[in-house]
């Protein structure tokens, strides 16, 4: 990587950095304030508020990674930091995608009909102890990603530069280890969040059809609540499928490869949080209220002052 690429890469982590921890930062202190103020959250709003303090620190583990490697490329390459930081970011990643997994599965069982007695279990589940599974799924993420300080193996491109190092290293996994940690951290929790957007998405048109057919007073806007949802849950699995399957090409890439398309796929994975914090942003209309009077209300306070 010469000169002008990396200049082009810090500028670009950089901007990614700042805007992608404001608008989560933002998130946490609107629920927050909604907590102190005795505002009760949904569960929905317990889930991204779990997604945005994940992606705060999936931030600043980035933000420290390309820091350590820019700064102090040799230390980056070390097994001891390169091992901390991959277990750090496979417990993250593995938490996101088994959050979006649980608000897929109660967006469906609140939007969806069915009267068998497992779904019935599920909806009551879901509602009544959300928080304990969000607890368990931290906890089960982090027994998945965690091991991968003693699983991974990472060593330096030969004839490796001050500018080279940046991005380039050949990682080495257990092999049993890596298949069980994406089966159970990966495409399981996608699978899930897979077959209940589908099932929604598929029961709400079917719903939607029959009723504009009987013609019995449909509009749209009596369904807007579940459109909204099953909007949010497409897009939170879309967002997850697209960063699951670059990880897998950035890990696949070799040392030989084309360094532009490391950087491209390195700004990818950079932009994980930031989709994230807009699609928790747009579903929540009390949020999109809440950050609008924050950022306007404090500029009218600052001109009236002013004046």
């Amino acid at each position: 990587m010469d000169n002008v690429e990396l200049v082009i890469l810090v500028i670009a982590v950089t901007i990614e950095f700042v805007v992608g921890i404001s608008l989560n930062i933002c998130i946490l202190l609107v629920y927050i304030g909604n907590l102190k103020n005795g505002v009760s959250l949904g569960p929905s709003d317990k889930v991204h508020l779990t997604k945005a303090l994940v992606n705060v620190s999936l931030h600043l583990m980035m933000g420290e990674q390309c820091i350590i490697s820019i700064t102090w490329p040799q230390l980056s390459l070390t097994n001891e930091v390169l091992g901390w930081n991959l277990a750090i970011n496979m417990f993250l990643i593995f938490y996101s995608y088994w959050l979006t997994a649980v608000l897929c599965g109660y967006y469906c069982t609140n939007i969806t009909t069915c009267g068998h007695q497992i779904f019935v279990w599920l909806k009551r589940s879901l509602s009544s102890h959300l928080l304990h599974i969000i607890l368990v799924e931290g906890l089960g993420s982090f027994a998945i990603g965690f091991p991968t300080y003693w699983f991974c193996n990472t060593e330096p491109p030969g004839n490796s530069t001050h500018q080279s190092v940046v991005i380039q290293s050949t990682s080495h996994f257990n092999v049993s280890y890596r298949s069980i940690s994406s089966i159970l951290g990966c495409f399981l929790p996608l699978t899930i969040a897979l077959v209940a957007t589908a099932f929604t998405s598929w029961s709400l048109l079917k719903h939607m059809w029959r009723l504009r057919q009987n013609n019995r007073g449909f509009t749209w806007s009596k369904f807007q609540a579940q459109i909204n949802a099953t909007r949010t849950m497409i897009l939170f699995l879309l967002v997850s499928l697209f960063y699951c399957v670059t990880q897998m090409a950035f890990t696949a890439i070799q040392p030989s490869a084309v360094q532009d398309a490391n950087i491209v796929i390195w700004f990818v994975i950079l932009s994980y949080p930031i989709s994230e914090a807009a699609i928790i942003i747009q579903s929540s209309v009390r949020l999109r209220s809440a950050l609008l009077e924050k950022v306007f209300g404090r500029k009218r306070r600052n001109g009236e002052a002013e004046t």
